[in-house]
Order: C-alpha cells, then structure tokens, then sequence
C-alpha cells in the first residue's frame, strides 16, 4: 500500500489510524467548502431583480471616461473598491446616493460581485419588485412562500443589496407610507441585521437610492430608515456630479 500511495505521489501517515483521520478530516473539509458554495448559490437565487432581468456587473466594467467628470467617477470607483476591502475585515452599512441612471446600481453590484468571490453570501433585492411581490400575495396565496424564503435570505446573508430604495414610495413631490407588510418586513430584516449587544453591524447592507434620508423618512418608520442608512460619510458614495449614463 505503501508503494502504491508513494508512486502516485500520496503521502501517507506510517500511522494508519492518523491516516484514517487524516483523511477523514479532508473529506470533512471538502464537504464544508461544497456545503457553503451550494448555500452561497441558494443565497443569490433569491435576488429579485427589476423587470425580473439579472444583472451583472464588475469594477472592470466601470468606464470613468463615460462621464463628463472623469476624476469623480474614477474616484467614486476607487472608493467603492477601498470600501468592498474593508468589508472583507468588518461589517457595516454602504449607501450609494443619487440621481436615475448614475452607476449607483452598477456599483452596487461590483462590490456584491466581488465580495461574493471572497466566499461572502449576497442577495440582490429590487425594492419595487419586491413590494410587488407583496401586493401580488393577495390574489396568489403560493407568493407567501416565496416571500418567506427572501425574507429568510435578506436576514442572513453577508451582503444585502437594496436596490432603488425609496421608488416603492412613490414620486418625489406625492410621497406616501410605504404598504405596511412592506414595512414590518424590512424592520424584521433590519432586526436580525443588528448585533444589539455590540452595537454593530450583522453583515453589510448596501443601499441605492434617488431619496434623501428625510424623504425615506416620510415613507418608513425614521427608526428604521436611521439603522440601515449609514450616516456615516465614510461609508457613504455620493454621485452628485454624475450624469445620467446608464452601464459606465
């Protein structure tokens, strides 16, 4: 046997009882690391995407040249980069503020795009088709199942991406509340993303919106707008001087 396994470039323990748990262990490890992919793949399944059209996007798509402010967008790209780096250490809460049509989803994506290739878990959430998801239960009764099960993934995935937040509230200048099941909803999301003990963050939230925080405040509840948009500026991308120029 010995032989055998030194032919083919196996190293064996000359205790076979250690080789045995040796081998135990690696065949214990390969099946962690498959568990873990098969539940990363479970995890972005569950993404709802606008108009129900996947999305891809990664910094080597990012094209600073595509806007008239160059350096901003170039800047905004490496901040994103510096911040997808820094959540590979810690957790905290991203928001991506701006006009229609800026990147802000583009990036958004990048950084999911990357921290998902660190072995994070991630999810892409469309607010709007989400809060039609919701109006949808109502005439189809299997809906709830589903909602159940992107609930389940927006609370435990290491990244959340809330896409567009704000549009489910209507128009600037005709804002309403928010539908109620919409808003119990994303409070019992943003519950389980909080270490209350330490004050901290359980995973990163990334946000999109074209909304200021007051504006978010008049369609949820301000307690819950104040724990999931980071008021933090360092951990804020403000696309101020971008145009509206979609994929840069």
């Amino acid at each position: 046997m010995a032989a055998l396994a030194k032919k083919h470039g196996v190293q064996m323990s000359a205790n076979p009882r250690e080789e045995v748990e040796r081998l135990n262990r690696q065949t214990s490890i390969k099946a962690t690391k498959a568990n873990e992919r098969y539940e990363r793949l479970q995890c972005y399944r569950h993404s709802l995407w606008s108009g129900g059209m996947e999305l891809a996007f990664t910094f080597a798509d990012w094209q600073p040249d595509k806007q008239a402010d160059v350096e901003a967008a170039r800047l905004l790209g490496n901040r994103a980069y510096k911040l997808v780096r820094q959540l590979e250490q810690r957790d905290f809460n991203v928001a991506m503020l701006g006009e229609r049509g800026v990147g802000k989803t583009s990036l958004a994506l990048a950084m999911l795009d990357s921290l998902i290739k660190q072995e994070k878990s991630g999810v892409f959430i469309s607010t709007a088709e989400l809060l039609g998801l919701i109006n949808g239960k109502y005439t189809d009764p299997s809906v709830q199942a589903k909602l159940n099960a992107i609930e389940r993934t927006m609370k435990e995935a290491d990244v959340l991406v809330l896409d567009d937040f704000g549009t489910e509230g209507g128009m600037t200048g005709n804002l309403k509340p928010v539908h109620k099941d919409m808003q119990d909803m994303m409070y019992r999301v943003s519950n389980a993303r909080v270490d209350f003990k330490n004050n901290t963050s359980k995973g990163c939230t990334i946000i999109t919106t074209n909304s200021t925080a007051d504006e978010l405040k008049q369609m949820y509840n301000p307690k819950f707008i104040n724990r999931v948009l980071t008021g933090n500026p360092e951990h804020q991308l403000v696309f101020s001087s971008m145009e509206g120029v979609r994929n840069v």
